[in-house]
């Protein structure tokens, strides 16, 4: 029989401070929605949090780019779908000054005609831009789009010229294709149909390229998702479980607490009970 040491009043007060603990944390999870509140409730955890988190943020900054990217080709397809208008009206006006029944004033107006779209033209590429870049009337280029988490992960687009001057290039005089006689003409209607064969490839490339970052903006929405959800399963609390833990926690609690006025009750009662065997 020991009173200096109350062993048992010790394991409720152990028990106590566990259960405490234990109500701390999983108050703390139900409060945040969050398993790991620090990286002491789970390191591994707390690391693999960090580099998906990073992935996923990456992720987020590709699409973005993919996006513009889209904007990019699509602003331009645009563009060239306008010129392509314009330049069948251009062959209209050519075919019609081949005729030889043109009068004088007839073929003026066909060239007065002809170098209004001519002008069009350059006003279709000079208003073709993208955040005050010049996609058609600056010199050819490419633009390089990172399109994923990765530094490899990039989508290369070219750019080519694309006014007057370039798709009649060797053909053009200032701003005016000579149409003044029929063999004039009809040497314009084979450079027309020149620049309409220009316009289709270069519109086909740019819908093929929109099409690649559709793709890959979808595959990138799609691991964004998977990286997303196994962020959520490290990082985020499972509330019924957390519930119960905490239920379970304050019984243990106030069960060590019961145990622990008891066992200070038992030792009063031997201090009372030897003291009266010695009185007496």
């Amino acid at each position: 029989m020991q009173i200096g040491t109350n062993t048992i009043a010790q394991t409720a007060v152990r028990a106590i401070h566990s259960a405490n603990a234990a109500v701390a944390t999983a108050s703390e999870r139900i409060s945040t929605g969050l398993r790991i509140n620090r990286a002491s409730d789970d390191p591994v955890g707390m690391m693999l949090s960090n580099k998906l988190k990073t992935q996923i943020s990456s992720m987020a900054k590709a699409m973005d780019n993919v996006n513009q990217g889209v904007g990019m080709t699509q602003i331009v397809d645009s563009s060239l779908s306008q010129m392509a208008d314009v330049l069948a009206s251009m062959r209209v006006v050519a075919v019609s000054a081949e005729s030889s029944t043109a009068s004088t004033s007839d073929r003026t107006g066909y060239q007065n005609a002809l170098d209004a779209l001519v002008t069009e033209i350059n006003s279709i590429a000079a208003n073709t831009v993208w955040n005050s870049d010049s996609l058609m009337t600056a010199s050819s280029h490419t633009v390089t789009i990172q399109a994923g988490a990765a530094s490899a992960d990039t989508i290369t687009l070219s750019f080519v010229q694309t006014t007057a001057s370039t798709l009649f290039s060797g053909y053009l005089s200032g701003t005016s294709i000579d149409i003044s006689s029929t063999t004039d003409a009809s040497n314009a209607v084979g450079y027309i149909d020149s620049a309409i064969e220009t316009i289709n490839a270069y519109q086909s490339y740019m819908g093929a390229m929109d099409n690649v970052m559709t793709a890959q903006n979808n595959v990138l929405t799609g691991a964004s998702m998977a990286y997303s959800t196994a962020y959520g399963n490290v990082m985020n609390a499972d509330m019924a479980q957390e519930t119960a833990n905490l239920a379970s926690a304050q019984v243990q609690r106030d069960g060590a607490t019961a145990m622990l006025a008891q066992a200070n009750g038992m030792n009063k009662e031997i201090v009372a009970f030897l003291l009266k065997s010695v009185t007496n």
